[in-house]
């Protein structure tokens, strides 16, 4: 690589453009014209004009005149670090706004959480989608239950497909059932019963006629029958705090039965 090569990329790092750069070196080799400027570096007379005036604004091009005319020269090679500094300062200015913007952004999105959004769904599709975006849960997956995966959805293949999927995902389940499933009967697949754990509840203690799914800040309930099924996500942090809470108060009852592993 030869020096005038190394000095222009060295000026495009510098935030100059490749024109600019070969402009700015042809310049510093001797002054010349704006027609001389666009012969030598094989650029546009049209467009050296204007590369010649942002240089002006940036200070790294000056004009001469003479008895011959108007001839441009570069300035002296120090008043880069003026464009280092402007760029500095450009930096600073940039991180004191992204400051300001994080914190409206993490406000903005407080208010959003304490808001309630409500998704609706229809038909074993529908219940497939709501166990499809369950599959986001963070840490584990909260059940008020009673009922299987292929009660909801009447398909035994995508129930095993969706164990499957929770098992890839790594989240835990705990369920509270009225009927307890003789586990590991409802499912062959080890894996995903490793990360499930169950306990019995009496339905005069607490009915879990209709299922309910708390993960992150969504509420997931069912409600379907042999002929209809409707699904509800509500979407709060709030919300799914004190459904969590209530959860963890049944599941820790001391007259409760153990079941799962």
């Amino acid at each position: 690589m030869d020096t005038r090569t190394k000095i222009m990329e060295d000026l495009v790092s510098l935030n100059l453009s490749n024109s600019e750069a070969a402009v700015y070196v042809e310049l510093i080799t001797s002054p010349n014209t704006h027609l001389q400027l666009s012969r030598n570096t094989g650029i546009n007379r049209t467009k050296i004009y204007r590369i010649v005036e942002q240089l002006e604004k940036r200070s790294l091009v000056l004009r001469r005149t003479d008895e011959r005319g108007v001839f441009l020269i570069a300035n002296d090679p120090s008043a880069l670090e003026i464009e280092v500094i402007a760029q500095e300062e450009k930096v600073k200015r940039q991180r004191e706004d992204l400051s300001k913007v994080i914190s409206n952004l993490e406000q903005v999105s407080q208010d959003q959480r304490s808001l309630f959004t409500v998704r609706t769904y229809e038909g074993a599709e529908g219940f497939r989608q709501m166990q499809w975006h369950e599959l986001k849960a963070k840490d584990e997956v909260l059940v008020f239950g009673n009922v299987t995966t292929e009660e909801l959805t009447g398909s035994r293949g995508w129930a095993e497909r969706f164990r499957a999927l929770c098992v890839d995902a790594g989240y835990k389940t705990r369920e509270l059932i009225n009927v307890p499933y003789e586990t590991p009967s409802f499912t062959d697949n080890q894996a995903f019963m490793d990360l499930y754990d169950a306990r019995v509840i009496p339905k005069e203690a607490l009915p879990a006629s209709t299922p309910m799914i708390i993960y992150n800040d969504t509420v997931a309930v069912y409600q379907f029958d042999k002929e209809k099924r409707v699904g509800v996500e509500i979407v709060n942090a709030a919300y799914a705090q004190t459904m969590r809470y209530i959860f963890e108060h049944y599941w820790n009852l001391n007259d409760v039965q153990i079941q799962g592993k």
